[in-house]
């Protein structure tokens, strides 16, 4: 249980970072040319740890409709929405965005019965809705004058992790963090690859980066890809996707703090205040399934 938040925790901090470089680097890119080669470089790496700690499982026949939807939903939908979203909107509103994740999460699990809902669980939420709601209505038309419009596109980002959360935890126990996570990317990037040679430049000046653009890319790939979904994958076979969700109020706190450092945005009392909102339910949630787990624990002895 406590490495599975540990996990998830370390995790969704690598995503604040990669949303503000993100928005550091998108201006040299289209939102597919960046979300193809960043996942592509981060497949390939994860595709070299399977091949060198385990023999990968084969997917069987009745699975592969759900892993290729998974893989077009987390590792295509996502990658995009969330670049295509820093066109727009601050680091700082997209990390503050995530914390709408386990609202979402609760809602679509609760829609398929996956999870069970009960006070704690949306108090928590709302906590961190509040918080982002504050956050959100910070007037920054001098910064992001669109600012809506790329909100648009990371909720609806959120909104595909969300599906992702929900449902591939059975494959997840099924074929293992690494293996899934490596069939799921190889989808995903095929798919980014043709949406970006269609409607995207990446033979046309899009990645023509410099030293300092494709350092940026790769530590977007590899760190910000491929041990960011590693981690989460290995949070979401330890804890449920409610639990796992609730830790991304860590993703602003992360994205707020580098994007006034990095890109000189600015930290306002709103932010401030939206961040205490989203940290005090992080801990809500955290010490309601803690409880809960110690609770059956006692009950079993």
């Amino acid at each position: 249980m406590i490495l599975g938040f540990i996990y998830a925790s370390l995790s969704t901090i690598i995503g604040g970072v990669t949303v503000v470089l993100t928005r550091l680097i998108i201006t040299e890119t289209d939102p597919l040319s960046l979300a193809f080669i960043r996942y592509g470089i981060g497949g390939i790496a994860v595709a070299i740890i399977l091949y060198i700690v385990s023999t990968p499982p084969k997917i069987q026949s009745g699975d592969r409709i759900a892993i290729i939807l998974l893989g077009i939903i987390m590792f295509a939908a996502f990658p995009y929405l969330m670049a295509r979203s820093l066109e727009d909107t601050t680091a700082a509103r997209g990390g503050l965005l995530f914390a709408t994740m386990p609202l979402v999460t609760i809602i679509i699990g609760a829609m398929f019965k996956v999870e069970q809902l009960n006070l704690t669980k949306i108090l928590a939420v709302l906590c961190a809705m509040i918080g982002t709601g504050i956050a959100i209505t910070e007037n920054i038309d001098s910064t992001a004058p669109r600012a809506l419009v790329g909100d648009f596109f990371m909720f609806l980002g959120m909104i595909a992790v969300s599906i992702f959360n929900v449902f591939s935890r059975p494959y997840l126990l099924k074929y293992g963090n690494l293996a899934l996570m490596t069939y799921t990317l190889f989808v995903g990037v095929i798919t980014l690859f043709i949406l970006a040679v269609i409607f995207g430049a990446p033979f046309n000046g899009s990645l023509s980066f410099d030293m300092r653009g494709w350092s940026i890319v790769l530590v977007l790939a590899i760190p910000g890809g491929t041990l960011m979904f590693l981690l989460w994958g290995r949070a979401l076979s330890s804890i449920s996707p409610t639990q796992a969700a609730i830790a991304t109020g860590l993703n602003p706190v992360t994205a707020i703090l580098l994007g006034a450092w990095i890109l000189y945005e600015p930290v306002t009392l709103r932010l401030l205040g939206g961040f205490l909102l989203i940290l005090l339910g992080i801990i809500i949630s955290s010490r309601s399934q803690v409880t809960a787990s110690s609770s059956k624990i006692l009950a079993k002895e």
